[in-house]
């Protein structure tokens, strides 16, 4: 990950508090994308009660578009200019567009507002993650150091985002959804300042705007093909098709571009790689399957089972759980088997037997059972995306660790992203041609919970190709010698003997 050169120059409690911080911070990412979901339906009645209604998955998907499109940057960002400056710029960013959300006057002022936001929100956790993977290195035997810290702070996200967001817009305006940013930003700028010392790096390199424009292009076109794909056009529509074969023309110039410029944002270099070459597409189908599928469970809770909104999100509580025990534990269990493959396959193979368990509710499924599969999902969603990540840092060449961390997290973001909207297709696609949905509302109910089924049916199909990708993966140990072959170079800077080494 880094050399003697690349180690903070802080103290114990400056690295304490410095992650207090950081995990302030990383809270501020979970909270913001959970937490406008409640506040949806008053937002629009507000701004626009007339059409509003219609312009509400433009407020999450103007920030997940804004967030995803910038990982890669933001990981060249902090490989050239240091991760400090580019943290805070984040989340200054972020704390702008959270400040302006709160003054919007109409849906098109709010949406706008809300891609500024996830602008400085799609730097919020990857560059958390690769300032706590510098202070606490992958490779000194913590299993990830830093990284089992946030598994509360996972849990809380997940948990308090809908209560929270529920709260604030009972007793006070859906508007403090967005204000009660500032104060928890603001104590998180101020502890970075006072306490994040890393060393200072050389700024002669150059950013790749054109390659940051290419995959911002690219991947905001395949957004907007998973969004609109079934529900505003046919997915075999002129328009789905001129977008998809566009982004995908965009997409494939700018992985052409990427081998041409001298400091691309995403090495080509890095598909080379065993880990990386994995890692990538297991992050994707994570987000895809698991990541996804909080939000079919909220809407069954609320459809199937006639549990109020506000509850709804108090129900996501053994998630929560589940996310905090692996997290809390998988550092532990990787430092005693000094590998990070059995646990990250046992957690792949965890988050399938949960999604195919999902598929088979109905509305006789106990409390306690439907409890017990939320632990499952749980786990099976805190290890899958903790631990591919960690193994890609742990096998990270030195000077990489940013774009491993952003590439990595782009592809779970946008995996999360795509697995919303096409699983979304497919529940109103079943829903709305299961026979005899409109012969009463419990025959209604009935369709509904066979929809849902078949969705976390097809997320349980695609997380057994994510089983087996995980099956594939180089076998990273700890504290051993480099992985790749002298053939391979790496993206910034020459591999050293200290990376750890992949076993088949």
């Amino acid at each position: 990950m880094s050399t003697g050169s690349d180690r903070p120059t802080m103290s114990e409690g400056q690295i304490h508090l410095f992650s207090l911080g950081a995990l302030l911070t990383m809270l501020l990412s979970l909270l913001d994308e959970n937490i406008v979901a409640t506040a949806a339906w008053p937002i629009a009645q507000d701004l626009d009660p007339a059409g509003g209604v219609g312009a509400i998955p433009w407020l999450i998907t103007a920030y997940a578009l804004a967030a995803t499109a910038s990982q890669p940057l933001y990981g060249k960002l902090s490989d050239t200019l240091g991760p400090r400056r580019v943290y805070l710029f984040s989340v200054l960013v972020f704390l702008l567009g959270s400040a302006l959300c709160g003054t919007a006057s109409h849906m098109g002022e709010l949406i706008a507002y809300r891609a500024l936001q996830g602008l400085g929100g799609g730097g919020l956790m990857s560059l958390t993650l690769i300032i706590l993977a510098t202070v606490y290195p992958p490779r000194q035997g913590s299993g990830g150091g830093g990284m089992g810290m946030g598994g509360g702070l996972v849990a809380l996200g997940i948990l308090a985002g809908p209560l929270l967001g529920g709260f604030l817009t009972e007793h006070l305006s859906w508007r403090w959804i967005f204000y009660v940013n500032l104060p928890l930003g603001a104590v998180s700028v101020a502890i970075t300042l006072a306490t994040l010392r890393l060393p200072h790096r050389a700024t002669g390199h150059r950013v790749d705007v054109t390659g940051a424009a290419l995959v911002t292009a690219g991947a905001t076109g395949l957004l907007l093909v998973a969004e609109w794909g079934g529900s505003h056009y046919a997915w075999s529509s002129a328009p789905i098709l001129a977008l998809g074969a566009g982004s995908t023309a965009l997409l494939v110039v700018f992985c052409w571009w990427e081998t041409r410029v001298a400091e691309p944002i995403l090495p080509m270099s890095l598909f080379r790689d065993p880990v990386f070459r994995i890692a990538a597409p297991l992050q994707f189908i994570g987000g895809f399957a698991v990541l996804a599928s909080p939000l079919f469970i909220v809407a069954y809770l609320q459809i199937a089972r006639g549990v109020p909104a506000g509850d709804a999100g108090l129900r996501l509580a053994p998630v929560a759980a589940g996310v905090m025990v692996v997290m809390g534990v998988s550092g532990l269990v990787i430092t005693r088997l000094g590998r990070y493959k059995p646990l990250l396959i046992a957690n792949t193979a965890i988050a399938a037997l949960a999604l195919a368990l999902f598929g088979t509710v109905d509305t006789h499924t106990s409390d306690l059972t439907l409890g017990l599969l939320l632990v499952l999902l749980g786990i099976g969603l805190g290890g899958v995306v903790q631990v591919v990540l960690q193994t890609a840092q742990a096998a990270a060449p030195p000077g990489s660790l940013g774009v491993i961390t952003t590439g990595t997290r782009f592809f779970l973001m946008l995996g999360k992203a795509c697995g919303a909207a096409v699983l979304g297709a497919v529940l109103d696609h079943r829903y709305s041609g299961h026979p005899g949905t409109g012969a009463g509302a419990a025959h209604a109910v009935h369709s509904y919970v066979l929809a849902t089924d078949t969705v976390f049916r097809c997320a349980a199909g695609v997380m057994l190709a994510g089983l087996a990708l995980a099956l594939l993966i180089p076998d990273v140990r700890l504290s051993a010698p480099d992985p790749r072959p002298a053939t391979t170079p790496a993206p910034t800077s020459p591999a050293t003997a200290d990376a750890p080494q992949p076993s088949t």
